[in-house]
């Protein structure tokens, strides 16, 4: 990593220990500095992003909030330099130098399906159509975002089946691959205080759990109870 790009990961570290130190206040300040040097580009975004952080009662507001003092400082800086310095700062340039080099697209994100299995067989599930004997084996798994990395792609998505059938393997990784951002779609079955504790400590996955809604809805997608 040449020192422009450790200054641009260091500076970012150093933005979100001293939100930390006082989050209310210096939220709106950080919110000043990316204005100062954001040379007028993403001007709705920041926009967006400041209404949500300076009005109360706006929807987001809390939302904000919550994700400062309830998520680990840790692994939010770890998330942060993934997607906005790996990702977005260093990965877009050379996936540019790389679409022009192969003539063809360096996606921004990969999508990779641990196996088709799952633990559930809910109703009108697609990806019960696959059938639940296909898995990528570990090696292929870390082959693929091997070159993925060379190309500059630094986020992956996992799907399925149900990602997390595969858990330990997606926490090896994780951990073979530290500049990256992983993020699994679950049904959350899986999760337990063993693998938070992995989540914890790895601090670049993180989860989205599948929920349809109330009872009725729920009960409707996925099964009854």
């Amino acid at each position: 990593m040449n020192v422009a790009n450790t200054i641009k990961k260091l500076g970012l570290e150093q933005a979100f220990d001293y939100l930390y130190k006082d989050p209310e206040n210096n939220l709106l300040k950080l919110m000043n500095w990316a204005d100062k040097f954001s040379d007028g580009e993403f001007v709705s975004q920041r926009k967006a992003i400041r209404e949500a952080i300076e009005n109360p009662a706006h929807p987001y507001h809390d939302y904000i909030l919550h994700i400062i003092h309830d998520i680990d400082p840790e692994v939010m800086k770890t998330l942060a330099v993934n997607f906005f310095i790996n990702a977005s700062l260093i990965g877009w340039s050379k996936q540019e130098e790389n679409r022009a080099k192969y003539n063809c697209n360096v996606p921004w994100a990969i999508l990779l399906d641990p196996t088709s299995a799952c633990n559930l067989h809910c109703t009108g599930c697609w990806a019960a159509e696959y059938g639940h004997q296909q898995s990528l084996t570990y090696e292929e798994m870390d082959r693929v975002l091997t070159e993925a990395e060379e190309l500059g792609t630094h986020a992956c998505l996992f799907t399925g089946g149900e990602p997390l059938i595969r858990k330990k393997d997606i926490i090896r990784l994780c951990e073979n691959h530290r500049n990256m951002a992983f993020h699994a779609f679950t049904n959350g079955t899986l999760i337990n205080d063993d693998f938070c504790r992995e989540l914890l400590r790895v601090g670049n996955f993180f989860v989205s759990v599948s929920i349809e809604g109330f009872e009725e809805a729920n009960d409707g997608r996925r099964g009854e109870g």
